[in-house]
């Protein structure tokens, strides 16, 4: 039991640092409707909203979190929304740039070969900066 003091809180699979983010979404699903007076049907759509905001959102915190390592999520936006030359190289990115050369002996830039092919020596040129 001991060891177990520092571990996050969980309810329904969903720790209790994430549970801010589920609060707001299920009181916009259930406020939003009411100021827009939604009805479905005659019934006010808030019955529903609620709800389906609150099983939504738990259920997208525990796809995130389930399963996953640490920080997922934000990592995987993060390879979204920023291209592969401002950040650094993933395993899935190629080696096929400009300035990855092979040279010869004598340190004369030769042109480019799969570096797998060959033994040589690569050199890394800055010279597109």
């Amino acid at each position: 039991m001991r060891e177990r003091i520092y571990l996050p809180v969980v309810r329904f699979g969903v720790p209790h640092t994430d549970w801010k983010y589920v609060f707001v979404v299920t009181l916009c699903g259930f406020v939003l409707p009411f100021v827009l007076n939604i009805k479905l049907y005659g019934v006010p759509a808030p019955m529903f909203t609620g709800v389906s905001a609150l099983a939504l959102s738990v259920a997208f915190f525990n796809f995130i979190r389930i399963g996953r390592r640490p920080l997922w999520f934000q990592h995987t936006c993060g390879a979204l929304l920023v291209s592969s030359r401002e950040r650094a190289a993933l395993p899935v990115d190629g080696l096929n740039e400009a300035w990855l050369e092979e040279t010869d002996d004598l340190g004369q830039g030769t042109k480019r070969r799969d570096e797998r092919k060959t033994g040589r020596t690569q050199v890394f040129r800055f010279e597109h900066l």
